[in-house]
Formats: structure tokens, C-alpha cells, sequence
């Protein structure tokens, strides 16, 4: 029984890592969920509540990373602060209204939208939308390598 638990619990962790970088999974809070649900399976004996503890916060920083990481990229790539607010809540609003396709068409759109209400050019507004993705992108990319940590480290823990 115990390895039939190991076995899903590294396949589900194995799609949660294809989930930081495809927008339809929730990568790293399934991986997480994986890892509590194999502690439940174990009596929480090697997945202790700190072990557990730590990895919640690295799915909170995971999570915040989306949007500072869309935030960060308007700004980088010239949007003002409305533009970097409105790609922050066009992702929350995106994922909403598109599902998981709505976190990265959301933040591109909220910063073009910000943009031209402030009444910059498209041409401006479209480069923030492009910085967007670009932010979007790298959250996703540390996100990927977070992964891979919180694998490595169950997988080490139970070993």
C-alpha cells in the first residue's frame, strides 16, 4: 500500500511540475497537495507539519510571484503604475473570467487597458503588454526550478 502512495504521489507531483509551466494546472499547489496527501497516508511521519509548513509557504510566495512578476515586467518595459496595477488585476480578473487561460491573456490585457486609459499610445500600451509577458514568463521560470525543489526535497525527505 505504502508504494502504491509514493508511486501517485510522485506522478501527481510530476503534473504539478508541468503545471508551472502550463497555464490550465495549478503546478506547485498540486504538488503540495500531493505531499499532504501522502502525509496523511503515512501518518505525517516523514512529511512532518514543519516540513509541511515550509512548503506552504513556498506555494504562498509561488502564488505572489505571478503578480509581481506581471507587475515588474510592465514597469520594466515602460508602463506607469496604472499600467503594472492593471496587468496585476487583469490577472486575478482573467483567471476569473478565462480560467487558467486568463492568467497570462488577463495581465497582457490589464496593462494595455491601463495604458490607454491613461491615455499613452497603443504603441506604449502594447510594449507594457509585452514587458507583461515577459514578467509573467520569468515568474514562470522561477516557479518551474521551485518545483523541482519541492520534488527533490520530498523526495530526499522520504529516502
Amino acid at each position: 500500500m505504502h508504494d502504491a502512495w509514493l508511486i501517485g504521489t510522485i506522478l501527481v507531483m510530476l503534473v504539478g511540475v508541468l503545471g508551472t509551466v502550463l497555464p490550465v494546472l495549478p503546478g506547485i499547489p498540486l504538488i503540495f497537495i500531493a505531499m499532504v496527501g501522502y502525509g496523511y497516508a503515512e501518518g505525517y511521519q516523514q512529511m512532518s507539519l514543519a516540513f509541511l509548513g515550509v512548503n506552504l509557504l513556498i506555494v504562498l510566495i509561488s502564488l505572489a510571484l505571478d503578480y509581481a512578476g506581471t507587475a515588474w515586467g510592465a514597469r520594466r518595459f515602460g508602463a506607469t503604475s496604472s499600467g503594472a496595477t492593471a496587468a496585476a488585476v487583469g490577472g486575478l480578473v482573467g483567471v476569473l473570467v478565462l480560467g487558467p487561460f486568463g492568467l497570462v491573456l488577463g495581465p497582457f490585457l490589464g496593462a494595455i487597458g491601463g495604458e490607454v486609459l491613461q491615455g499613452r499610445k497603443l504603441e506604449d500600451a502594447l510594449e507594457a503588454g509585452i514587458g507583461t509577458m515577459l514578467g509573467l514568463a520569468g515568474a514562470s521560470a522561477i516557479r518551474f526550478i521551485l518545483s523541482l525543489a519541492m520534488v527533490a526535497f520530498f523526495v530526499w525527505r522520504i529516502w
